[in-house]
């Protein structure tokens, strides 16, 4: 690693509004390091992250790239200057190829104008093949799994033969397999001089990849640390300013378990072989696999996203018939999905129209017309339930931090009143202090009575919080463990599909 400087922020401020986004930030990265960036939601990581990629200017201060004072006023000049961002949340274009999206406003063409077609796709298959990613270069992005289509954002990145890279929670879609291959991709990136960004909330992962951590808490620069020199409760207090002396809140006393509220009798759907299972008030019940494990498609095939093609769903000793989403939101369905932007929220609503518009009906004046105070109280309640500190209720969903995000979707969903909550990795792209009250929040939602089935890309999660874990592997029940069985070792065994 060279230790001049390749980015030098110096008393850096953005406003938006009236509301300081980052407040007089100077942090030094040096050429060839692996430089991770931390802090809570709302710490002003992406508002840094977007002065660099030229989507934003500063309002004061200045960047320096290899000492020369720059204005990165868009993200072309950006680029130009060999700067490539990777986002958390995808930007691809679903309904075209991969190699679509990798060359997206970038096209190769011929002395007559005419796009260079096979050129683009010889190219895409390099760098695919130097991601070690098995995809076609003429895939349909939106048939992709979400892993694979993160793996085509970085691909689109290193196309473009970047000196910076940097990556914003570019694991928090990735299976453990993909996280190894894409850890080794960042090394060997390094190796070649590369200067890495790394943006994540997953300590444990940026004390494997980076060199130097740089904490920041609202908007303020808190401080830089080498890995070697420092430690993840010491990073901790630098992002929240206390200790986070417990990760998961203490399990209740042991009680007599509540009436089977859901029996799944041989059901069968997509990529879904019978299986069994039933679930109780008050219980959590964790799922857990690798991807393509058939946890996403028995999700789906409860909610009714995608139709039965054998077996039975009983809740409280009744068949369920309903064969679409909506039926099942009637019978007290609610389904918290993977991607928040692409299936949860509508990022262009305000935060009262997304936490409402399930109950839309419920908030009507006699004349049938929207009661505005009604749906500012009903957010109110909602948001308040779950520790989101605004009262910008027509903010824009897409100006959230994704913690505040992931918040406004529970909200919407928790005020249908829900007997049954499916939650689909909802900690995903979080900071560890909104992951605190995701995880009270599903304690108290069990304490309640509420049955949670829940799965989580970090087995830890499921070790933490469910009460009993069910295991698939290709489409199949392999393994259910008890609370007092589970430890995160004999989970990853049986998710390995070993005996």
């Amino acid at each position: 690693m060279d230790p001049t400087p390749c980015i030098r922020l110096h008393r850096v401020s953005k406003r938006f509004g009236g509301v300081a986004a980052l407040d007089d930030v100077s942090v030094e990265i040096g050429r060839g390091e692996v430089h991770a960036v931390v802090g809570e939601n709302g710490a002003g990581k992406s508002t840094l992250m977007k002065l660099l990629a030229g989507i934003h200017e500063p309002d004061e201060g200045e960047i320096q790239l290899d000492g020369e004072t720059v204005r990165l006023e868009n993200p072309r000049e950006a680029q130009r200057r060999g700067i490539s961002i990777v986002f958390q949340e995808l930007n691809l274009f679903p309904h075209r190829t991969v190699t679509a999206n990798i060359f997206a406003n970038r096209e190769l063409a011929g002395p007559w104008g005419f796009v260079r077609g096979q050129l683009m796709r010889e190219a895409t298959r390099r760098v695919l093949s130097n991601l070690d990613a098995n995809l076609s270069p003429d895939a349909i992005v939106g048939s992709l799994a979400i892993g694979e289509r993160q793996l085509v954002e970085i691909a689109r990145a290193l196309e473009q033969q970047p000196k910076i890279l940097i990556l914003d929670e570019p694991n928090s879609a990735l299976n453990k397999t993909e996280s190894v291959r894409l850890f080794e991709i960042i090394r060997r990136l390094r190796a070649r001089g590369l200067t890495i960004v790394y943006v994540s909330h997953r300590l444990e992962e940026v004390f494997a990849i980076a060199d130097r951590i740089t904490v920041l808490r609202d908007g303020h620069y808190q401080g830089t640390w080498s890995t070697v020199e420092t430690t993840i409760p010491k990073i901790i207090v630098a992002m929240i300013g206390r200790r986070l002396d417990e990760s998961f809140p203490q399990r209740p006393a042991a009680s007599a378990p509540g009436a089977v509220v859901l029996e799944v009798r041989a059901l069968e759907s997509f990529h879904i072989e019978p299986i069994s299972f039933s679930a109780r008030a008050g219980e959590i019940v964790g799922f857990a696999g690798l991807e393509g494990s058939g946890i996403d498609e028995l999700f789906q095939a409860l909610f009714r996203l995608n139709p039965l093609t054998g077996g039975q769903i009983l809740v409280r000793g009744r068949l369920e018939k309903g064969t679409t989403p909506l039926a099942a939101i009637r019978h007290g369905w609610a389904l918290v999905p993977k991607s928040r932007r692409e299936q949860g929220l509508m990022m262009d609503w305000s935060i009262d129209r997304n936490a409402t518009m399930l109950t839309l009906e419920k908030l009507l004046t006699r004349l049938r017309l929207i009661d505005k105070r009604a749906v500012r109280d009903a957010t109110v309640r909602c948001i308040r339930r779950l520790g989101m500190s605004t009262d910008r209720f027509d903010e824009k969903a897409t100006n959230l931090s994704g913690g505040n995000q992931q918040k406004v979707l529970l909200a919407k969903w928790l005020a249908t009143e829900p007997s049954i909550l499916i939650l689909n990795d909802p900690t995903r792209g979080v900071d560890v202090a909104a992951k605190r009250d995701i995880y009270q929040l599903c304690r108290d939602l069990a304490a309640q009575g509420m049955t949670l089935l829940l799965t989580s890309s970090e087995a830890e999660e499921i070790v933490g919080l469910a009460d009993r874990a069910l295991v698939l592997c290709k489409g199949k029940l392999v393994c259910e463990l008890h609370r007092d069985q589970m430890t995160k070792s004999r989970l990853m065994h049986a998710m390995s599909g070993a005996n």
